[in-house]
């Protein structure tokens, strides 16, 4: 049994949008909702001499190790969450990170308040 409606008797114009409308607001919704969560305000962290952290920046590039990174930059009268990934790059004072979405993340060594160098989860461990 076909159900073929003539065009004057639509309710609406279909363009072929309408539809797709569903699926393009979650795909909207939960990326509000990861942004949220990684700019919830974060207690600040104990300040690190620039030469500490320098020699770990460099130690977790030169051996790809995975470091917590939180900036000295205060937003909204809190710092920002610390930023993870693993170390790829170095250069001119800037320190590049590989966070678990695949995403380069830049961050000025100067302006680093902490950093931790963590142990990197292995999927056989769970």
């Amino acid at each position: 049994m076909s159900r073929d409606v003539p065009r004057e008797l639509w309710l609406y114009d279909d363009r072929c949008m309408m539809k797709w409308m569903g699926w393009i607001l979650s795909d909207h919704s939960a990326y509000m909702e990861k942004e949220a969560r990684t700019n919830i305000p974060a207690e600040p962290q104990a300040e690190q001499s620039y030469a500490l952290i320098n020699t770990r920046v460099q130690e977790a590039w030169e051996n790809g190790l995975v470091l917590s990174v939180q900036s000295n930059v205060i937003a909204d009268g809190h710092y920002l969450a610390p930023i993870e990934g693993a170390c790829v790059g170095l250069a001119d004072g800037q320190g590049y990170l590989q966070t678990k979405d695949g995403r380069v993340r830049a961050f000025n060594i100067a302006d680093t308040r902490h950093v931790d160098i963590l142990q990197p989860e292995k999927w056989w461990a769970a």
